[in-house]
């Protein structure tokens, strides 16, 4: 009997370590920044194994903004003089995906209060400060990446992402402002103070950036999809579906029974039944009914070739 296409050995889900990730050093001209501008594409499969990407970050030294002190007056220029920076969250990842940062290696990880640490800028509010730079890893196991194939906000594998940074104000340009704001205050714990920003970035998470878009690709696992053995263009559409998909297939040769089965993540059985196929195109129904939403795998058997494909419900 030829080798199954996928073994369900390489369904079980892994437990993913985080390893600290390296900053990019091309980084150019100046201010907070984020590196690359588009993240190399994740090709993912059951059996592709656990798989990260890397986002860089460059922070900035002082950021100019508008306050409006008294409403329909001239607002406020201020420069915020910035020394510290955490990672608060990321938004648009798919769902099972984990992240952190180099920083969380360091002195400054707390597991409850600070559990990204904080990147420090070289320098002080009497000389100046320096940028410095860090990185944020995305990770997964191949079930979360392989889940993430067809979706996004169009489901095509494509995620958009927004980074929240949150900024300590080490001081402020003009200085009595810290007599209201206060030294050494995180964006995020000014409170009241960020309705007086004319920035809708400025959030109580910290600063909203444009993170690298996130393309998850399927891979396709060496599979012929012209022929293999007796079976040709086997596919199932809609893929991903709520509710019913139509499992359809060639036959170049007579064969008395078919098997088709449908395995959950882990392996377990959720369907199976004999087919009774003819030469040339055949079509099974199959209905989701009852069935959680996530990857499964469906398998189509002759007795000399087991053909595995992989189904979406949603």
């Amino acid at each position: 009997m030829k080798t199954i296409s996928l073994s369900f050995a390489l369904l079980l889900v892994a437990t993913f370590s985080f390893a600290q990730c390296t900053p990019a050093t091309d980084f150019t001209g100046w201010g907070m920044d984020l590196l690359p501008a588009e993240l190399a594409p994740v090709e993912s499969c059951f059996g592709c194994g656990d798989q990260e990407r890397v986002i860089s970050i460059r922070t900035l030294v002082d950021t100019v903004l508008s306050v409006e002190v008294v409403p329909g007056n001239p607002p406020l220029i201020v420069t915020v003089f910035a020394d510290r920076f955490r990672l608060d969250s990321i938004e648009g990842l798919p769902a099972g995906l984990t992240y952190t940062t180099d920083a969380a290696f360091g002195p400054t990880y707390d597991a409850v209060l600070n559990p990204f640490g904080y990147w420090e800028n070289g320098g002080d509010t009497t000389t100046g400060f320096i940028a410095t730079t860090g990185c944020i890893t995305i990770s997964g196991s191949e079930e979360y990446w392989a889940a993430a194939v067809a979706g996004g906000p169009n489901n095509d594998g494509v995620y958009p992402l927004s980074i929240y940074i949150d900024v300590r104000a080490a001081n402020y340009d003009p200085p009595a402002l810290a007599g209201t704001a206060g030294y050494n205050t995180w964006i995020s714990e000014m409170g009241v103070l960020l309705d007086v920003f004319a920035d809708p970035n400025i959030t109580t998470n910290g600063i909203e950036y444009a993170g690298p878009t996130l393309i998850v690709t399927g891979s396709g696992l060496g599979i012929d999809d012209e022929m293999e053995g007796n079976f040709r263009f086997v596919k199932n559409q809609p893929n991903p579906f709520t509710g019913n998909t139509v499992v359809s297939f060639d036959l170049k040769e007579d064969i008395a029974s078919l098997q088709f089965v449908v395995y959950d993540i882990l392996g377990a059985i959720v369907h199976s039944e004999n087919l009774n196929p003819t030469v040339g195109n055949n079509r099974v129904n199959f209905s989701s009914n009852g069935l959680p939403t996530g990857i499964y795998v469906y398998t189509l058997s002759d007795g000399n070739t087991i053909l595995t494909r992989k189904m979406n419900v949603q």
